[in-house]
């Protein structure tokens, strides 16, 4: 990558070391999905359809995954309806199974039940 798109990242990141990382990443990623025999560079356009968000970063098997159903239940506990929509649409674009879906959603409530049936005081 030329000198103009590594500041394109850390102009994009405003700062945030992780924010630049993921940014590389998945600049990366859709570098490597090209079929292509030319070679392997992430150019000025990659790093604006990465930056502009026309991918969703998701790893159904990998750290992603575990980051976005913990923004759901965050969004959940928060009472946020907004935020839980959010984190469940996204998931489901990015092709998460339903059922996994489903199933943390009747844990997340059942936890919920039990924690006021043991302090219902609360």
């Amino acid at each position: 990558m030329e000198r103009e798109v590594a500041e394109m990242i850390a102009q994009a990141a405003d700062g945030d070391c992780r924010r630049a990382l993921n940014y590389l990443e998945t600049a990366a990623i859709l570098i490597v999905k090209q079929e292509s025999d030319t070679p392997l560079v992430i150019t000025r356009e990659t790093i604006l359809e990465v930056v502009q968000g026309k991918t969703l970063r998701y790893d159904r098997a990998g750290e992603e995954h575990y980051n976005l159903i913990s923004a759901l239940h965050k969004s959940l506990r928060d009472s946020d309806p907004d935020g839980a929509c959010y984190w469940l649409g996204r998931m489901l674009i990015s092709g998460e199974d339903p059922l996994y879906i489903a199933r943390r959603l009747i844990r997340f409530a059942s936890e919920d039940v039990a924690s006021v049936i043991q302090e219902p005081w609360k």
